[in-house]
């Protein structure tokens, strides 16, 4: 092949290329994608408006740079190809702040933002001087370390400070009993490509919980385990590495089978694992159906009149089944999704034990109302 049919066939294979890449950027301009599936995020779209003020300021060149990256064609292909190459041929500890460490996937965090830290316990501790200081009940703490903190013990990743975490909450809110469950736990009782921990590996965690509450005896913890294939966590698609996807494991037996969940926002009953949610976007929705505001679970078969309060983040989702043998209702609450000032309409505390049950990352966001 000549010189000049070699240069001809670079120059359509170019202009080609340029040519199919500004048609992908036409149509993705008129055609935005509005949300990330695999990130589980909204996209950045194209600024609304085009000011002077904006250019000046920079705030519509920043918007500008956002969309660029999010609607950028193919980008889902570029995402897997600088994932792969960070972790697997540079040999870098992390990709966009996620780390993967025995094929477990997890978020990379310095350390927890002080301001942030503050405003969570503080609204705790609202929780605790409007309802629980004088119920009657009595009150227990308990917190939930994420995956980065067992790669920072064990594997020298970066870790947030989580003993002063700790002495932070038992110091603000010492009215109640702190409950250690970091040592009940380790890195192969979460999912790989998830946040949460896995409901069949937790039993150390519940044992530790139901004896400080005092109910283990009404504990049976004979389960059947039951899978649900594939679970995508949260990591999934955020690592952009499309790793083995995770099995779900759930736990039933007679007792669980015959309790119901009130949920106060819809006013339904329904049971404790919602098998249509698992189909959904997010998997781990199968349990307690995901995020809700307030729920109560009733035990018909309880051996005891009393009863007891959760305020938690999704963790409690699936723990709070494998409680529900020692009590006749569990109350459920997100303050997330419900402001604490409303509580007293639809809860009477007297006389109630109350659990605080909150991972550490939720702690470090501005996520109460």
């Amino acid at each position: 092949m000549s010189d000049k049919v070699k240069n001809l066939a670079v120059t359509l294979s170019f202009t080609f290329f340029i040519a199919f890449f500004s048609i992908m950027c036409i149509v993705r301009y008129f055609n935005p994608v509005a949300t990330s599936e695999s990130e589980r995020r909204p996209l950045a779209q194209f600024p609304d408006k085009i000011t002077w003020e904006g250019v000046i300021d920079k705030t519509v060149i920043d918007d500008f740079e956002d969309y660029s990256v999010d609607q950028f064609p193919f980008r889902e292909f570029f995402r897997a190809l600088k994932a792969n190459f960070q972790l697997n041929v540079l040999q870098l500890k992390e990709n966009n702040g996620l780390a993967v460490q025995d094929g477990y996937i997890a978020k990379i965090e310095q350390d927890f933002t002080k301001e942030l830290v503050e405003y969570s316990i503080g609204r705790l501790q609202y929780v605790y001087e409007t309802y629980l200081k004088d119920n009657g009940g009595d009150k227990y703490i308990a917190l939930i370390p994420d995956k980065n903190y067992f790669l920072g013990k064990e594997y020298g990743y970066p870790s947030p400070d989580y003993n002063k975490l700790v002495e932070d909450v038992k110091t603000a809110l010492s009215g109640m009993e702190y409950i250690d469950i970091f040592g009940e736990l380790e890195l192969e009782d979460y999912y790989r490509t998830d946040t949460h921990w896995s409901q069949d590996k937790i039993d150390a965690v519940v044992n530790k919980l139901a004896t400080a509450l005092g109910v283990s005896d009404r504990l049976t913890g004979n389960y059947t385990k039951n899978e649900l294939y594939p679970f995508y966590g949260v990591y999934y698609g955020q690592s952009a590495l499309k790793p083995k996807p995770d099995t779900l494991v759930y736990l039933t037996n007679a007792i669980l089978d015959a309790c119901t969940v009130y949920d106060y926002e819809t006013g339904k009953t329904s049971s404790i694992y919602d098998f249509e949610k698992f189909e959904g976007k997010d998997g781990y929705d199968f349990f307690l159906s995901g995020t809700k505001s307030l729920l109560r679970i009733d035990n018909p078969n309880a051996t005891t009149d009393e009863e007891l309060i959760i305020f938690r983040d999704s963790y409690g989702s699936s723990i709070t089944p494998l409680l529900v043998e020692g009590y006749k209702s569990i109350y459920l609450v997100d303050i997330r999704y419900v402001s604490p000032t409303m509580l007293d309409k639809f809860i009477d505390f007297e006389g109630k034990d109350t659990l605080f049950l909150y991972s550490a990352l939720i702690l470090n966001s501005k996520s109460f109302k």
